[in-house]
């Protein structure tokens, strides 16, 4: 049986499957403690979803070139990354298929702002349900959409001067409990150079060690 979410016909957007619903599109382990969220999958709009729970839950980063950036940011967390025990895993923050985000609702015509924020919107309740159930440790934010969109969803500390910093620990409440997760801001890897995708690496393996995140 297909599910679809359609909140987002209107601008031709829309996720369909077979197999999983929205919250379920993560690729690798759903209980990893690092996430690392993208802004939306890469396809023409449209596209079906195929793959079946056991195709996400073993999920190989080495399968797609747009992954690997990410052997320059760190080493150590790559090999984790395609390791049989991984640690690590792989969301975006729309879960629709385009080309390009937003999508022109034409040939002629581009996507308003308005717009952009709309679709975001309304798929935010997919990112923060699967937050909620697998309580991940630290998030890498891949690219200005996504790190901004966290920013708004968990805010750092009062205090803190967001053009100083580029990682903060934030705070939430899922339930009745407190969860506590690391957010790194990144550009988008694939566009940063060498030199700065070691930065980020250090960053983030200086967090997997303060916090003594698992990574056999």
């Amino acid at each position: 049986m297909k599910t679809t979410c359609s909140k987002c016909s209107q601008f031709g957007l829309e996720f369909s499957s077979e197999h999983i619903v929205p919250v379920e599109y993560i690729e690798g382990n759903p209980k990893a403690d690092i996430w690392i969220v993208g802004l939306n999958p890469k396809a023409d709009i449209g596209h079906v979803e195929e793959r079946t729970k056991e195709n996400f839950k073993n999920f190989n980063p080495d399968c797609h070139p747009y992954f690997s950036d990410f052997k320059k940011v760190s080493p150590k967390l790559y090999a984790n990354w395609i390791s049989e025990n991984s640690n690590v895993a792989h969301t975006d923050l729309v879960k629709c298929f385009s080309h390009n985000f937003p999508p022109p609702i034409s040939r002629v015509v581009t996507t308003t702002r308005k717009a952009h924020r709309e679709i975001i919107n309304n798929c935010n309740v997919h990112l923060i349900a699967q937050l909620n159930k697998s309580r991940p440790k630290l998030i890498i934010c891949n690219g200005s959409a996504v790190c901004w969109e966290m920013i708004k969803l968990f805010p750092p500390a009062e205090g803190n001067d967001l053009k100083s910093i580029s990682c903060y620990k934030a705070q939430t409440k899922f339930g009745k409990e407190t969860h506590e997760f690391w957010i790194i801001l990144s550009g988008f890897i694939g566009r940063i150079d060498d030199r700065n995708k070691r930065r980020l690496g250090k960053e983030i393996e200086d967090i997997i060690e303060l916090e003594d995140i698992g990574m056999d």
